[in-house]
């Protein structure tokens, strides 16, 4: 949860962002020595090494944490890493594999990580999209996935079967009534521009009844500190759906110049 709108066209740019839940937190707590709280970010180098803030945080003193209990990013913040780290043309290309949403035994007994496709679907709002058999060559092409990616959870269905894509809704705080489904394809039959279509549709269609991402933060227990924005998170959230009934609403990596 980032509070600076402005920030968000660098990010979605320039840096891949990974939620860790409390599983996955417990799995990094003796690299890190503490678990992020909520709103938390940490920024690391193309290394894996920390990139702490150059200020104090919000106690005054040292800290290798943004948001909540950090330094608010800024976009100033973001330039000055990304001269730091520029861009170079080694650099590994994006791959599906990096997305698909796999369990792991957790230190907890019985416990995993990530949470299951389910839970963080339903705590992010997004639709999942399983893939099962040979995968799409579209799937494997960066600038395909630099647009598609954020759409969806991403899970590896069977890869011994036939080719196929299913993309489902969230079921938590699904209205009474709606399917799960929002296509079923076969995705060998379909070239990039194609499968592209198919995605953006599924996503357009999900996101005109969308459960409400700003009911799934602020009915958390742990989310009271978001409560005096109360007003504009629920307003951007039926923005969004309007926008989407009226075909307004651009799917993300689609500018609205790219009909």
């Amino acid at each position: 949860m980032l509070s600076n709108q402005k920030i968000y066209p660098t990010l979605a740019q320039h840096f891949i962002g990974v939620r860790l839940d409390w599983e996955q937190g417990n799995h990094f707590k003796d690299r890190f020595g503490f678990i992020l709280g909520t709103g938390d970010q940490m920024i690391l180098d193309p290394a894996g090494n920390v990139i702490p803030p150059q200020q104090p945080g919000s106690n005054g003193k040292p800290t290798v944490l943004f948001g909540r209990h950090g330094v608010d990013i800024t976009p100033e913040i973001l330039e000055g890493i990304l001269a730091r780290f520029p861009r170079t043309t080694d650099q590994a290309a994006l791959n599906l594999d990096w997305f698909f949403w796999t369990t792991k035994a957790s230190r907890r007994s019985g416990g995993s990580y990530p949470v299951s496709r389910d839970a963080i679907a339903g705590f992010a709002r997004l639709p999942i999209a399983t893939v099962s058999g040979p995968i799409p060559k579209a799937l494997g092409t960066p600038s395909f996935l630099q647009r598609h990616v954020r759409q969806f959870i991403w899970v590896r269905g069977p890869a011994d079967g036939p080719a196929r894509l299913v993309i489902s809704r969230v079921k938590d705080g699904l209205a009474p009534g709606l399917d799960t489904r929002l296509a079923d394809v076969d995705p060998s039959d379909l070239g990039g521009a194609e499968l592209g279509r198919v995605l953006d549709q599924a996503w357009l269609s999900y996101m005109k009844d969308r459960p409400r991402v700003a009911e799934g933060y602020l009915d958390n227990p742990h989310g009271g500190w978001m409560r005096g924005v109360r007003d504009i998170m629920v307003y951007e959230d039926e923005e969004v759906r309007q926008r989407a009934r009226l075909g307004t609403l651009q799917p993300p990596g689609r500018s609205a110049e790219a009909k």
